[in-house]
């Protein structure tokens, strides 16, 4: 049997989808999101950005009035919103800002975005935010997702203690120097307690005890690595999480692209020869699987997320090629991809993109040097060229 030749990534389809997710109406489905708005938009503004169409499919006017738009929904106090439907405005009082205030996620994505527009950051309230993120964080060295009345709010989340590192790394400058007269949060605190969150299998979860995840466990390594801590410091075990990651590579098997309830009636009701068909694993020449996507935890579905947060993690730690790029990259192209444009959560029937998944699906892919697609920071998940114009602003390089 010879490999099927591979496809490739159909880059002007890719634009119109990212094209269309920016400049019209999304579907009914993200009605829910409305107080994401920030998230989606920063979703859609880096993708174009690792496309390389940002500067020339996006007019100089259109990219201003989304700079204006997230200052916008900058608050008094430093921070931002995740949407302009909690903005009082001049109503805006003591009593009343409970129901508005600083988010870290928002700010985050909102930090993110205007970098990738390429802003010089001069309108952000650099010290208010610094100020609020060391605030946010906990005494164990987790950090809550919200300030309200002076307390901190919000689960305890991996990704908080990522969007904490980032806005620390993008906002203090070089070697962390800036803003030297705003107190830092605690860097120790927070290694121990990812390090604490390493479980039995070397994978990390959310807090110590918990269930290993690829997301949690992108988001630990990347907060390691902004804090110069991704090593054996901020790791029970580098050698064991490396292993933990590889092994979330599965191969696509038949039954994958089916429909749950006609998988279940083949189980019940099919032959021998239906379930062993459906369990089939197709192999190249080379005797390697043709597609293999990742999960994010033992005995789960490939999901195209995966294939970032686990290359991303890799890539950080200088792992990648341990993988089967190839196999992982025709998962994303042939299984996932959507003819509109974008990708899908899972290869199954009737599926439809999504921002979240079409993003990193498109980061996967940077991470896998893919032609006609930009270098991506696997840290910062932004491009290198976004990452370097905000290395190049003076107040950045310098430090202050």
């Amino acid at each position: 049997m010879t490999t099927p030749s591979s496809a490739s990534l159909d880059k002007p389809r890719h634009v119109r989808y990212w094209l269309r997710c920016l400049k019209s109406c999304l579907p009914e489905e993200y009605t829910a999101t409305d107080l994401n708005r920030m998230t989606l938009g920063c979703f859609c503004v880096a993708a174009l950005d690792l496309l390389g169409e940002l500067q020339f499919l996006t007019s100089p006017e259109d990219r201003k009035g989304w700079i204006e738009w997230i200052y916008r929904n900058q608050l008094p106090t430093g921070g931002f919103r995740g949407s302009p439907a909690t903005d009082f405005g001049d109503a805006r009082n003591e009593t009343n800002s409970v129901w508005d205030p600083p988010n870290l996620p928002a700010s985050f994505f909102a930090v993110a975005t205007l970098v990738n527009l390429g802003d010089d950051l001069g309108g952000v309230k650099r010290r208010e935010l610094l100020e609020l993120v060391t605030r946010m964080q906990r005494a164990d060295g987790s950090f809550g997702e919200s300030l309200v009345g002076g307390e901190v709010v919000g689960v305890t989340d991996m990704r908080f203690l990522y969007m904490a590192a980032a806005l620390r790394w993008m906002l203090r400058g070089r070697e962390g120097r800036g803003c030297e007269d705003v107190k830092d949060f605690d860097v120790q605190r927070t290694v121990a307690y990812i390090k604490s969150a390493q479980s039995y299998d070397f994978g990390i979860s959310e807090k110590m005890f918990g269930e290993s995840h690829a997301g949690m466990t992108y988001c630990a390594v990347s907060t390691l690595s902004l804090l110069g801590h991704l090593d054996e410091s901020g790791l029970q075990s580098v050698e064991g999480l490396t292993r933990w990651l590889v092994h979330r590579q599965v191969p696509f098997e038949k039954k994958d692209e089916m429909d749950e309830d006609d998988w279940q009636y083949i189980q019940e009701y099919g032959t021998e020869e239906e379930k062993a068909d459906g369990m089939k694993v197709e192999l190249g020449t080379d005797g390697r699987p043709i597609w293999g996507g990742f999960h994010g935890r033992c005995n789960k579905k490939a999901d195209t997320c995966y294939s970032f947060w686990i290359g991303a993690s890799l890539d950080m730690l200088k792992k990648l090629y341990l993988i089967d790029i190839n196999a992982n990259r025709r998962f994303l192209l042939e299984k996932t991809r959507h003819i509109i444009g974008g990708f899908m959560k899972l290869p199954q029937p009737g599926g439809s993109p999504d921002i979240l998944h079409s993003f990193l699906g498109l980061a996967a892919l940077a991470l896998m040097r893919e032609e006609g697609v930009n270098r991506l920071d696997a840290a910062l998940c932004i491009s290198m060229q976004a990452k370097e114009r905000l290395m190049a602003l003076e107040w950045w390089a310098e430090g202050r």
